[in-house]
């Protein structure tokens, strides 16, 4: 996602515009049919500068582009023959299994903002073209999208993954795989990331240990932390930096004076550490 000028070290002075570090979680949710993307830019309208890990382009990729590339993959199935084939196809191969909620819960998601957008009484063929066409705009439109919103990706981790654009392939299939990072043979500024920044990690990981009725998220992410500070290495494999992937975005965003996110699990811990007010647009809708 290209969209923005790179900003490696924003410090915005104490009398400057209102600023605010944009969660992954949010950009997904400006993705979504307008009830629940609006309120998100009502929230963020007011700062003048939104700034965005350029770690959560991974995340975003991984979370968003990549299953509205499988609900394209799926459109293309010569069994399936309408929106409602779709349908069939994602709750038999994804429903029954645990670990694919998500992908299912995301791809529900995208087929109720395509029905919101295409709501006309047209043939099952020419409305599967049309949802079709409509994965295909936003895999290649994702990048406009949120250069809308986002002002610019802080790029202090260096995340060379976060850096690769989607690729159409002659067949019309897309290519959005994230290539597997291991520790030693990734260039990327991670293990540095963590050592300038170390002090803040630890502090994360003590307010862990302190509040032993946390997220499980929070406590995969301290068991992380604390391997990471013997060795910073440990954050070069892409297995492991997702699981302190939040950390990272905070911590990238740290010069930003609010922060917005739609994981109040996860979120409000990092905000009592770093000492941020926490914005969550999405708590009433």
């Amino acid at each position: 996602m290209s969209g923005a000028a790179p900003s490696e070290s924003f410090a915005p002075s104490e009398t400057s515009f209102k600023t605010v570090l944009v969660d992954t979680s949010l950009l997904i949710e400006l993705q979504k049919r307008r009830r629940y993307a609006e309120p998100v830019r009502q929230a963020l309208a007011p700062y003048a500068f939104r700034g965005a890990s350029s770690y959560s382009r991974l995340e975003f990729k991984r979370a968003w582009l990549q299953r509205l590339a499988y609900l394209y993959s799926v459109c293309l199935r010569p069994e399936v023959q309408s929106v409602n084939d779709v349908v069939d196809w994602l709750n038999r191969k994804l429903a029954s299994h645990q670990r694919q909620l998500r992908r299912l819960q995301t791809c529900l998601d995208m087929l109720i903002r395509f029905l919101d957008l295409d709501a006309r009484s047209i043939s099952g063929r020419a409305q599967l073209a049309r949802l079709r066409a409509h994965c295909r705009r936003s895999i290649l439109e994702a990048n406009e999208c949120l250069r809308e919103i986002v002002t610019a990706y802080l790029r202090n981790t260096r995340c060379s993954r976060a850096e690769e654009e989607p690729k159409e392939l002659p067949d019309g299939s897309f290519d959005l795989t994230i290539r597997k990072c291991k520790s030693g043979t990734t260039a990327c500024g991670l293990s540095q990331f963590f050592r300038k920044n170390q002090g803040l990690f630890a502090a994360l990981g003590d307010h862990v240990d302190a509040h032993p009725e946390c997220s499980e998220e929070l406590k995969t992410m301290r068991q992380h932390i604390r391997i990471a500070q013997a060795d910073p290495t440990h954050l070069c494999d892409g297995a492991n930096c997702a699981r302190v992937a939040d950390a990272i975005i905070a911590i990238d965003g740290q010069e930003m004076s609010t922060f917005a996110a739609n994981n109040d699990k996860e979120w409000a811990a990092i905000c009592a550490v770093m000492s941020k007010p926490l914005l969550n647009p999405c708590r009433r809708v």
